[in-house]
């Protein structure tokens, strides 16, 4: 048999899991086997073909097969017979010696014993000295001379037991000699296998023929009975013998035999009545071969019940061959309905299939892997029928829920394999986390019993049971206590009840049970819950945990049923949805990241993003964007996860923020802005900021101090330089910027005051080089910039002032030590050099060494004058739709 190398088609998920007490049942499992060395395994090659005409000849490709596959099977065979007749030649030797211990006290009771015949000589000898040393002889007493001598005869008793024991021994004795020449027989049937493979076919046939001929399989089938016997016998003259002794002692083997001996008849017996009975003995095998030719005639077909469920499920739990298992999962492409499916789910089936599925390597297109991508497709779209009968719901009846109901009861599956691993893992008596658990095996099903037509019983009967509304409180409050005890932090019970708090939350809201405001106030406390307790734990996977299990209970928040788009099907929104789901469960449960970078990350990274940037409808504290932020990082930053998103749903954030920008929420703003650097659909942290968001941050970094000041430096350095615009101008006017810079350029805070002499240049220099000196905006721009002191409210000094504003920046950049955080690679050199930078260029004067340090890394499009951007165009060649007010771009969900 050729050896191929086979080796898996996927890509397994990296990432420790120490730190978490305890296991992690299926997680660990699916760990290990992510992390186990690739082996290479024996198995057939592509097929070969013979020539025309030599398909019989000497060297056939049939006859090849006929010597692996017969070689198999008699190797198989002969091995069995080898170790049975081992294990009988070893138990005759220490049966013989013991019997025979006993043989030899027994044989003397059938024969007289010579100390009576002596007993009785020496009696008469005293008779007879007695007699002559009183000199007479009583004529009463006869001597023991006169009497005549009995013959022996043994008694029945030891005739019985004797013959018994011998018989016992013989047996043993020639069940020895007998195996010892069946092993010689064994060794001449598995001799002479070279040669050609036509010459082996033969001369195996030759020998098989003659084995069946001379029945050597039953012969070597009989020994061990024979061994049976051989210890009934013994069993039977033990007893007899002891009965005569004691019957105290008697008494005790007597039912110790009879016992076997029932037993022995039972396991003989109970083979005809119940068929693949695993106990048996030899004459049961024997006198029923029609089993065997039962089962032989049933290889032909198999039929999709309990027992093809139960053998699949062994391969599953126990093929340590990575291809056994994966050939096991894709054979369920082609179950029905009448595959019982409670086996399969034991062993977590439909979760390990979807994990194989998501986790192909598609780079590699290879006719292999789409074949096998295509049948663990449709593996999962044949699970719901087999769940008909037990879920009394008829699946697969209307088209347009066919995949509404693959994605539901595959996340049940997914979570249902969590629930059986943290039942495990929590104490017997407490009964009110396992209700819960109880009651979250049935989300999937409570919800399809509302949407696939079914009777009203099962409908009210899954409603009972699961509560939708009061399980969400009760997932929600056994978190929170999670969250806050880093003592008693379970990471399979966690990842438990996240799972299924993400699942109902997204049940719910399709259909409208609870609302936005609520279930957003159920992630809040799990947010803050986390900023209280375990955020400060020294665990690397236990806050990686954490941070991915609150991102998935977030998913729910791009499911809205109030939009004003058509969608492409009535469920395509809450299918979207649990798509999500299923892939952050394969992140979290597998550590395998594979279903989230193939599908568009903005749909993991919608909800806590959308959370972020709505700090005023949902109060956010600086604390809750703060924890909000550490969430994130962990979950996506450090784990290496794709974090660009869509450009429609950025201009969609940046809009809310934009709607929101004031200084009652400026630190949570500052915090969703600083963190969109990341989040923006270019590779260069490049950001496009709304006009009424640049004169946020320029008003912030005015006013603000400490950590807001270091955001609000990083979020600008990554803007674009703004061009006149009329929302610029009129937020410059509205806001009343431009006195606010003319107070900070005069401040004692040499931090402030170089900020501010930088915007103020910005400012004159948009003005002074405007073309069109007849715009309302540039008006507008001039009447602020008149409330700059320098002017003394001129504006024919705008070019002084500029010049003014140039040497003050050199000379505040010439002593960087005065200012606080200004280093090489901080955001405040990068920006105040960029300044520099526009400034030196309008005079066509070099960089100093200094600032093409700074300046090198920054991207082409932030430097010079390609950082002029009129923000008002650019957003709307961009992105037409966002000029959408908040409440409109709320409405409209991800995936439409």
């Amino acid at each position: 048999m050729p050896l191929y190398f086979m080796t898996r088609s996927s890509k397994k998920g990296g990432g420790g899991g120490g730190g978490i007490k305890g296991t992690r049942g299926l997680q660990d499992y699916m760990r290990k086997r992510a992390k186990r060395t690739q082996g290479c395994y024996t198995t057939d090659g592509p097929q070969e073909f013979d020539e025309d005409g030599k398909e019989l000849g000497p060297d056939a490709q049939v006859w090849k097969t006929y010597v692996r596959e017969a070689d198999q099977v008699d190797r198989e065979l002969v091995e069995g017979w080898n170790n049975s007749m081992d294990v009988i030649l070893i138990f005759a030797a220490l049966f013989s010696a013991i019997s025979t211990a006993f043989v030899i006290e027994s044989y003397k009771n059938l024969k007289q014993d010579p100390a009576d015949a002596s007993s009785q000589t020496l009696l008469t000898i005293s008779q007879t000295l007695m007699f002559i040393a009183n000199g007479s002889q009583p004529t009463n007493t006869p001597l023991a001379t006169d009497t005549e001598p009995t013959a022996f005869h043994a008694s029945a008793r030891d005739i019985c037991v004797n013959a018994l024991w011998f018989l016992s021994l013989s047996l043993s004795v020639a069940v020895s000699l007998i195996c010892m020449l069946a092993k010689e027989w064994c060794l001449e049937f598995m001799s002479g296998r070279i040669g050609p493979a036509g010459a082996q076919a033969r001369r195996r046939q030759q020998r098989w023929d003659g084995l069946v001929n001379w029945k050597m399989k039953e012969i070597i089938l009989v020994l061990p009975s024979l061994i049976h016997l051989s210890l009934l016998l013994f069993a039977v003259g033990l007893c007899v013998f002891l009965w005569d002794v004691h019957y105290g002692v008697a008494i005790p083997v007597v039912i110790v035999t009879f016992m076997a001996a029932g037993a022995y008849l039972a396991c003989t017996v109970v083979p005809f009545i119940y068929d693949f009975c695993p106990y048996g003995t030899v004459l049961s095998q024997l006198a029923k071969p029609s089993v065997t030719v039962r089962s032989q005639t049933s290889q032909g077909h198999t039929t999709q019940d309990k027992v093809t469920a139960k053998a699949l499920s062994w391969m599953i739990v126990n093929c340590e061959t990575p291809r056994s298992v994966e050939v096991a999962l894709q054979s369920l492409a082609a179950a029905d309905e009448n595959l019982p499916s409670a086996a399969l789910e034991e062993c977590h089936a439909w979760a390990l299939v979807k994990q194989h599925l998501e986790s192909d390597d598609t780079e590699e297109q290879s006719e292999q892997n789409n074949k096998a991508g295509s049948l663990y497709a449709r593996a999962l779209q044949v699970y719901p029928l087999t769940r008909k009968g037990i879920d009394r719901l008829d699946y697969g009846r209307r088209d347009d829920t066919r995949q509404l109901e693959q994605l539901v009861l595959g996340v049940q599956a997914t979570i249902n394999s969590l629930i059986d691993n943290a039942l495990l893992r929590i104490s017997p008596k407490n009964f009110a986390t396992r209700q819960v658990f109880n009651r979250c095996a049935l989300i999937g099903r409570h919800y399809l019993a509302e949407i696939i037509p079914s009777e009203d019983d099962v409908r009210y009967k899954y409603v009972a049971e699961v509560e939708p509304e009061g399980l969400v409180e009760d997932l929600v409050t056994q978190l929170e206590q999670y969250l806050k005890s880093a003592a008693d932090f379970d990471s399979a019970v966690y990842c438990t009840l996240s799972a299924s708090l993400a699942f109902v939350l997204c049940c719910n809201v399709a259909r409208g049970l609870t609302d936005q405001s609520a279930n957003a106030s159920y992630v809040l406390r799990l947010v803050r819950g986390y900023w209280l307790g375990l955020r400060n734990t020294t665990s690397k996977s236990v806050q990686q945990t954490i941070a991915d299990n609150l991102i998935l209970v977030t998913l729910w928040l791009f499911i809205s049923p109030n939009t004003h788009l058509a969608p492409s099907s009535p469920y395509s929104s809450i299918e979207t949805g649990l798509e999500t789901v299923w892939a952050g469960l394969m992140h979290v449960i597998y550590l395998d990241a594979s279903a989230l970078k193939r599908r568009d990350i903005t749909y993991w990274l919608y909800g806590m993003l959308y959370l972020l940037t709505n700090p005023k409808e949902y109060r956010l504290t600086p604390e809750d964007s703060q924890a909000i932020e550490e969430v994130l990082e962990h979950a996506v930053l450090e784990a290496g996860i794709p974090h660009q998103i869509k450009g429609e749903y950025y201009a969609r954030f940046i809009q809310l923020i934009s709607d929101q920008s004031s200084t009652e929420f400026a630190p949570q703003l500052l915090t969703a802005l600083y963190n969109f650097r990341y989040y923006s659909p270019w590779d260069d942290e490049y950001l496009l900021p709304t006009p009424h968001i640049y004169t946020f941050v320029v008003e912030s970094l005015c006013r603000s101090s400490g950590t807001d000041h270091w955001n609000a430096y990083q979020i600008i350095a990554c803007c674009p330089v703004p061009k006149l615009s009329p929302k610029l101008a009129e937020r410059l006017s509205s806001r009343n910027l431009i006195p606010q810079l003319s107070i900070q350029i005069e401040s004692d805070d040499a931090n402030k005051r170089v900020f501010a002499t930088a915007q103020l240049w910005l400012l004159l220099n948009m003005s002074l080089h405007e073309p069109d000196r007849s715009r309302s905006d540039l008006s507008i721009l001039e009447q602020e910039l008149l409330k700059y002191s320098g002017l003394s409210n001129n504006l024919e000094k705008q070019e002084e002032a500029a010049e003014e504003l140039e040497y003050r920046l050199a000379t505040l950049l010439d002593q960087g030590d005065c200012l606080e955080n200004f280093s090489q690679y901080s955001p405040k050199a990068k920006y105040l050099y960029r300044i520099f930078e526009l400034m030196l260029q309008q005079r066509c004067a070099p960089l100093p060494k200094d600032a093409v340090v700074v300046l090198e890394e920054i991207p082409k499009r932030l430097r010079g004058t390609f950082s002029y951007v009129d923000l008002e165009r650019e957003w709307s060649l961009m992105y037409p739709d966002a000029g959408a007010s908040a409440e409109n771009l709320e409405a409209i969900p991800p995936g439409l």
